[in-house]
């Protein structure tokens, strides 16, 4: 599945077998909601930001102990896929 983002937007891809959890945050100027958002496998959520902005993302798995968690630079018209291991 292909997804593009507007010049203020940024999107995140659950390319995952799990949910995940995923927030960006608001900064330089930026508004919006900064809480996490739950997105399902194969689907996607797109913010409306116009500032590059941090996105902290967590991922679950079949294996309680094995969770992880990713942090990266994100920005404008960019829609980043969070893949399984």
């Amino acid at each position: 599945m292909s997804i593009t983002a507007s010049e203020t937007q940024i999107g995140i891809f659950n390319n995952t077998k799990y949910t995940i959890s995923a927030r960006i945050t608001a900064d330089n100027g930026d508004t919006g909601g900064t809480g996490f958002y739950d997105i399902e496998a194969g689907n996607y959520e797109l913010w409306n930001r116009s500032s590059w902005q941090v996105a902290f993302v967590l991922r679950r798995s079949a294996e309680p102990s094995d969770n992880k968690a990713e942090t990266l630079v994100v920005k404008p018209t960019g829609v980043y896929y969070i893949n399984d291991d």
